[in-house]
């Protein structure tokens, strides 16, 4: 199917009708409270990086020891895990008893992107997936990021070009120009229409939707002072960290990029995710060792949960049941938490 487009003019507005999410209204703007703060923080915009966490206290759940994690993403109730030198797939049971699949990658390797069965690593000279639409894609491009389609194309990016390519059985099928390079790619499913896809860049705290069909790059809107990651809930929904900002940023993209929601949330968020049993948008906030899930139904998201994390728990995942994994870059273990333990 064809995905729709709009007036570029449109992009600027801020809508009422925003599908079946309710997300009803949209908070005062970022980009003008950024305006109006100034000062250090505006000079610093962009490049963020992770907060220091401190030792963690008495975490919620369950820890499971682990060594150091990249990454965590979810699809169909699998889990995948980048470590430093692998990429680990399966139940959240298989991870943490030490089943799972383990794929060798190079610690150049990118992070991962789950989506619709699969998950994406971009590696020098080869796009990697596995699972549902497991290949291996060779190429000279320089590839640092990928996502896979529900249609089957894969698209890659890289954070030395202004490129996006698309892969269709294999093969390079079209190149589209993009605002800047590339830190993050992800599909995002949306409902009767091909999948969006959009892109993050770190240098300058942005994220642009790709209109791949259309082979033209889409609009492109500040996520506040500093974006840390970015999650795809479903339909079309994109959640992202403001680490610099302290903020959760709330989007659409059914028909082009638009921003719903923000607030503010506990010091130095970096990862998000999307709750689909819950209805939570959950973020990890690394100064205080905090993970908090957010109603986001009413307008204006709404603290609903909270609970105590491992250190440096730079990724968070949830799943089908509304279980919450994190995982500590430091090494610090993957924590499971499932919803009686979240504090309410």
């Amino acid at each position: 199917m064809v995905r729709r487009t709009a007036s570029r003019f449109t992009a600027a507005l801020c809508l009422s009708a925003v599908l079946p999410l309710a997300l009803a209204a949209c908070s005062a703007t970022p980009n003008a409270k950024i305006e109006e703060a100034g000062g250090d923080a505006a000079a610093n915009m962009g490049s963020a990086e992770p907060a220091q966490s401190p030792a963690s206290n008495n975490p919620a759940g369950r820890v499971v020891q682990f060594e150091a994690v990249r990454d965590l993403d979810t699809t169909n109730g699998v889990v995948g895990v980048r470590t430093e030198n692998a990429l680990l797939i399966g139940s959240i049971d298989d991870i943490a008893n030490g089943k799972a699949e383990e794929h060798p990658l190079d610690a150049s390797c990118g992070d991962v992107s789950a989506s619709d069965g699969s998950f994406a690593v971009a590696c020098d000279g080869a796009v990697n997936v596995f699972g549902q639409a497991a290949q291996t894609i060779s190429t000279d491009l320089p590839v640092t990021s990928a996502t896979v389609v529900s249609s089957g194309e894969v698209l890659a990016a890289s954070d030395t070009e202004r490129k996006v390519w698309v892969f269709k059985d294999g093969e390079l099928s079209d190149t589209i120009d993009v605002a800047r390079e590339t830190d993050q790619l992800q599909a995002v499913a949306l409902d009767g229409q091909d999948d969006a896809v959009v892109r993050i860049s770190s240098f300058d705290t942005t994220i642009q939707d790709i209109d791949w069909q259309g082979s033209r790059q889409g609009g492109t809107l500040r996520v506040g002072l500093g974006v840390g990651k970015v999650a795809a809930g479903e339909h079309g929904l994109v959640l992202a960290a403001d680490s610099t900002g302290n903020q959760i940023h709330v989007y659409t993209t059914d028909d082009i990029i638009r921003l719903q929601q923000s607030a503010p949330v506990p010091e130095g968020p970096w990862d998000v995710a999307w709750d689909s049993s819950q209805r939570l948008a959950w973020v990890s906030s690394l100064a205080e060792n905090t993970a908090t899930g957010y109603d986001i139904s009413q307008g204006v998201p709404i603290e609903k949960k909270s609970f105590a994390t491992v250190a440096n728990a730079q990724s968070i995942i949830s799943l089908d049941d509304g279980t919450v994994v994190l995982a500590s870059a430091t090494g610090d273990g993957i924590q499971i938490v499932a919803p009686d333990e979240q504090i309410n």
